[in-house]
């Protein structure tokens, strides 16, 4: 009896698909063929489980034609059928947008984050969630518009994502903080940051390399030709004020540029350079002609604009002198 009825369910599904897919092959209908598509799609949506309704009717809810009695059936359906109501319904009221934003169900507070007619207040509360999937939500979501706030706390986590990192590049509009994603940026992208960085040190007479600290330098290096990689990037935590996870991500760069523009920053020398390079990655160790690539880098990225963007990396602050307490990673 149960595989009857299972039997019966998949023909069922595979009915509602065929009806959808007709009805997805024109943008306009006649009003009797509608009303008939509305009772069938809705007497459908009635007898199947959630997620095949959700499943079979995702596409329809991005056409023009569908019915509001379309959105408030998937909506008391519940489950994934509530979600694609509230990421595609038209009539979806701003104040249960800011209690979905700010409920307990994440699934629902990605659907908003989904939406083209997000506002300010919306989006700080879907980022004050601080989930993961939520902001992912948000990233993909070409038509949101984010103000100052917003953009700060997805640069913040975008620095320990480079996942999310990348799908911020992506969209194309963190121009002003794209610096901070430099670690999930691509070769031309991160040429094309570096030299962004360079000309507005050298168009402006603001601001002094920092000084160099042999001493620093020394333990940088030490730690590197002894391969104690934790070591390392606990020197460059305190010399960046930064977390030392994050400075371990500047160490395990696999094209090693962040770490060409840390040893710059910090004055490293560039024989000293070349041997930190030496025990670095295989990637890099391994390959001369990625080693002297990256030495050229340290020769020719001014200090101050290596600090900017490695600043702009790992969200930290560049100290002028060394500190004896390690940060915490």
């Amino acid at each position: 009896m149960h595989s009857d009825y299972v039997e019966r369910r998949t023909e069922q599904g595979a009915i509602l698909r065929e009806i959808v897919d007709q009805f997805l092959e024109r943008q306009v209908h006649p009003p009797a063929d509608y009303r008939q598509f509305e009772q069938l799609t809705l007497g459908m949506i009635d007898i199947l489980d959630a997620p095949s309704v959700a499943r079979i009717l995702r596409p329809l809810c991005s056409h023009p034609e569908t019915s509001q009695a379309i959105f408030d059936r998937l909506a008391a359906k519940g489950g994934p059928c509530a979600e694609l109501a509230t990421q595609f319904s038209p009539h979806v009221t701003r104040e249960a947008m800011v209690a979905a934003a700010r409920g307990s169900d994440p699934a629902m507070a990605c659907a908003v984050a989904r939406r083209a007619d997000l506002d300010v207040d919306i989006i700080g509360a879907l980022l004050r969630r601080g989930e993961p999937e939520t902001m992912r939500a948000l990233a993909e979501n070409q038509a949101a518009r984010f103000d100052a706030s917003a953009r700060r706390a997805m640069i913040e986590a975008a620095r320990g994502n480079l996942t999310f990192a990348r799908m911020l590049l992506d969209r194309g509009d963190f121009g002003a903080e794209d610096e901070a994603l430099f670690l999930a940026a691509r070769r031309q992208e991160r040429g094309n940051m570096m030299l962004k960085a360079i000309r507005r040190v050298l168009a402006s007479d603001g601001g002094r390399a920092p000084e160099a600290d042999p001493e620093r330098s020394a333990r940088i290096e030490a730690a590197a030709l002894r391969r104690d990689r934790e070591a390392m990037a606990a020197v460059i935590a305190e010399a960046f004020l930064c977390r030392k996870t994050r400075a371990r991500m500047i160490i395990d760069d696999p094209g090693g540029e962040l770490l060409a523009l840390a040893l710059t920053a910090l004055g490293v020398n560039p024989d000293a350079a070349t041997r930190i390079f030496l025990c670095a990655e295989p990637a890099i160790a391994h390959d001369t002609t990625v080693v002297r690539g990256l030495v050229d880098l340290t020769k020719l990225v001014p200090p101050l604009a290596a600090a900017e963007i490695v600043v702009a990396a790992t969200g930290g602050w560049l100290r002028s002198e060394p500190v004896a307490v390690e940060r915490a990673s």
